[in-house]
């Protein structure tokens, strides 16, 4: 029995490839309407047009962002050879997620176009946008963009100075691919006096990949505005004229206020409380509801702590710690 197999994502191709051109959409009418004839006259033994339906939306959208805003610096460490340095290396990095694999798209975006997304898909969100656009300290611009980004539509994002090591498709393990919608690399996970419990451990923010409006990003985007909103208020002054110090940074838009929301979420999947001991040390990814958490060396490979190997096969990417924005603050390393 010969079989002529014919999907829907294919039938879609043929109208774009045909109706694009001159006396196309005739041409794309006249051809289905010639396989439609061949469906209905054919007989069982000679031909069967079977229409497949198109592969259902991933979890997770195949798109990756990258980011370079011009947000000016707060001080003047940030000397023009350094920002120099730190362009010229984006650019290389770049060249390994774009072209990316298969069918995921790439957007390298600036501060312009950042503004534009936020205007757009948080327009009913008065607040959220008119705290982004008033922001004034890079780093907690660029945390809070990657947030809405993924919050807006979802994908990968991956500052500037991260190489992509392993194909996109093959980040998350066969066994979880099918509830997978947000999948969360370890940073941090070592002792340290001057932590609470002395531990320090943190999850990574510079490479991050969820589905459209997940729960986590939703609650950074939604934390970060009420949080700024609030110190505003205490401190009787509009945003763009905050003094922000460091520990206003990890809170808020950073490595500490990312914490807490993924552990409450963590919390709310599988009805517990969840915390780093629960995580610590992991070398096997554990799932917690729809979140993935993986070990340190899927996204934080080839540090010098925390047990992390540079030369483990699990590593996805390698950061390289050249972002412009720690020329003006050594201390948030």
């Amino acid at each position: 029995m010969e079989k002529l197999s014919l999907s829907a994502g294919s039938v879609h191709n043929m109208r774009r490839f045909l109706c694009y051109r001159p006396g196309g959409v005739l041409m794309f009418l006249c051809l289905l309407a010639i396989l439609i004839f061949l469906r209905s006259n054919a007989s069982p033994a000679t031909l069967h047009l079977i229409l497949k339906p198109s592969n259902p939306e991933p979890l997770i959208p195949a798109q990756v962002w990258q980011l370079y805003t011009t947000v000016g610096p707060r001080s003047t460490n940030t000397t023009h050879q350094n920002a120099l340095k730190a362009t010229k290396i984006a650019a290389n990095l770049a060249a390994t997620w774009f072209p990316v694999d298969g069918d995921w798209s790439y957007q390298f975006i600036g501060t312009e176009f950042g503004t534009q997304f936020v205007k757009e898909h948080f327009k009913d969100q008065q607040d959220i946008v008119d705290v982004y656009t008033s922001l004034r300290v890079p780093v907690m611009a660029s945390d809070f963009l990657r947030y809405l980004l993924l919050a807006g539509d979802g994908g990968v994002y991956a500052d500037s100075d991260v190489e992509m090591i392993k194909p996109l498709q093959d980040w998350v393990p066969v066994p979880y691919r099918n509830v997978t919608r947000a999948m969360i690399g370890i940073e941090k996970d070592h002792q340290a006096k001057d932590e609470p419990d002395g531990w320090s451990f943190r999850f990574v923010q510079h490479t991050l990949m969820t589905a459209k409006a997940h729960p986590i990003m939703i609650n950074m985007v939604r934390n970060i505005t009420d949080k700024m909103l609030e110190l505003s208020h205490e401190k009787h002054t509009t945003i763009s004229q905050l003094e922000l110090h460091d520990r206003d940074v990890v809170r808020i838009t950073g490595p500490r206020g990312f914490k807490d929301v993924v552990f409450e979420h963590l919390s709310r999947e599988v009805g517990e409380s969840i915390g780093w001991r629960n995580v610590t040390r992991i070398t096997e990814p554990k799932l917690f509801g729809d979140t993935l958490i993986v070990p340190i060396n899927f996204f934080a490979a080839g540090q010098q702590h925390s047990g992390s190997d540079g030369a483990s096969p699990d590593k996805r990417v390698q950061h390289y710690w050249t972002g412009t924005w720690r020329h003006w603050d050594e201390s948030m390393k």
